[in-house]
């Protein structure tokens, strides 16, 4: 009986440091900085479109989104602006960075010009620093913190 639980104990021991070893694999950076590059550009496509789903399914629930006139939303309120929200234009930088966290915590660092306007104003042109830090949670990466600076 004290052997069966000294190797069940074991067992389990073993196990927890597998899957934290799984946890703690490198993650290669080129890869990750497509992979999120990727579903940057997408959420730009989501507020052009005015597709609110496909931005529901991008942003994580505990989303912070932060512009550079200094308007913050979550992401209910973010999803509620959009269709009020016109994108005329748009150019990424192609020279974007990413930092790594952790395993499953990546920010992207990029710089975006764009031209924006709510309902039917005059659009306005805007150069800013884009952070968007993304979290890994299951398979998916969601975005957490978007935050722009507006640059000269």
């Amino acid at each position: 009986m004290i052997a069966r639980r000294g190797l069940m104990i074991g067992a389990a021991t073993g196990l927890t440091g597998l899957s934290s070893m799984a946890l703690a694999q490198p993650v290669d950076p080129a890869n990750l900085l497509v992979t999120l590059m990727e579903l940057e550009k997408g959420s730009w496509q989501y507020v052009k479109e005015k597709n609110i789903a496909g931005m529901q399914n991008y942003l994580a629930d505990d989303a912070l989104l932060i512009f550079g006139d200094g308007s913050r939303y979550a992401k209910a309120e973010f999803l509620k602006a959009m269709s009020d929200i016109r994108l005329d234009s748009l150019t990424i930088d192609p020279r974007a960075e990413i930092k790594i966290l952790r395993p499953d915590v990546a920010t992207l660092l990029y710089r975006v010009t764009y031209a924006s306007a709510v309902k039917n104003a005059k659009a306005a042109t805007l150069k800013v620093m884009s952070a968007s830090t993304y979290v890994r949670r299951g398979s998916k990466w969601w975005s957490v913190l978007y935050q722009e600076t507006p640059t000269p």
